[in-house]
């Protein structure tokens, strides 16, 4: 039994099994990364996000601290042609002026100092949210790295199991060869070649003939007939 046919053909489908999984998860590998890549765009775009957030609440307040200062220069001007009016009325409009303008200080000051909390908080949370971002992205890239070196792994083994086929289809019988691959070429039907146990076909499961139980137990392969696929008797082997 060391070089029966079924042997060559279980060695021929294991090494068959283990290309079209490698290609399946080869095939897979595009739509993992493109997870991963879409997952960082997310979390650089929440940093961003929380950055943005600080920079707002700051230009607001350099917009109000601007205003305070154009407000106090305004006065300023004003207090000094004060001294140069002569009419009563400009005089009054320059000092009502005057304070509107301080007015407007105190109501901008007011907004700073509520700001100022708002950019303290902003200044914390996006603080936080970087240090919990850098940290996702790192593990991200380092997926990613790995998902791309197993691709290539993948693609080494797949053309090292390719180019050893010729190899495993000598002295395999050409009817058993060309049905195994007509099998082999449907690649949801999975293994071509499967089991008989209790007398039932390992992929139908449905219960084998006595004529085809007989012929298992002298270590041949035969096709169930129900399903068509390629049938074999594990004691055999061990026996």
């Amino acid at each position: 039994m060391s070089d029966s046919p079924l042997k060559r053909l279980l060695k021929l489908q294991e090494a068959d099994m283990r290309q079209r999984d490698m290609e399946t998860r080869l095939e897979n590998l595009p739509k993992e990364m493109q997870r991963l890549l879409a997952r960082r765009d997310e979390v650089m775009a929440s940093t961003a996000a929380a950055a943005a957030r600080f920079r707002a609440v700051k230009q607001k307040i350099q917009k109000d601290e601007a205003l305070i200062a154009e407000l106090n220069a305004a006065s300023d001007k004003l207090r000094q042609q004060t001294t140069m009016v002569k009419k009563n009325n400009e005089y009054q409009a320059m000092l009502a002026s005057i304070e509107l303008n301080k007015k407007k200080v105190s109501e901008a000051e007011d907004r700073i100092l509520l700001a100022a909390d708002e950019l303290e908080a902003a200044g914390k949370a996006g603080a936080r949210i970087k240090f919990a971002n850098d940290a996702e992205l790192k593990n991200l890239k380092a997926e990613f790295d790995e998902l791309f070196a197993f691709s290539k792994t993948l693609k080494e083994e797949i053309a090292r199991l390719r180019e050893g086929r010729p190899a495993l289809l000598e002295n395999i019988p050409p009817a058993l060869l060309s049905a195994y691959e007509a099998l082999l070429r449907n690649q949801k039907g999975g293994p071509p070649l499967v089991p008989a146990v209790d007398e039932n076909c390992g992929h139908c499961q449905l219960k084998i003939t006595a004529q085809t139980a007989v012929a298992l137990k002298r270590g041949e392969v035969v096709f169930c007939g129900n399903c068509q696929y390629m049938l074999y008797d594990p004691q055999v082997l061990e026996g």
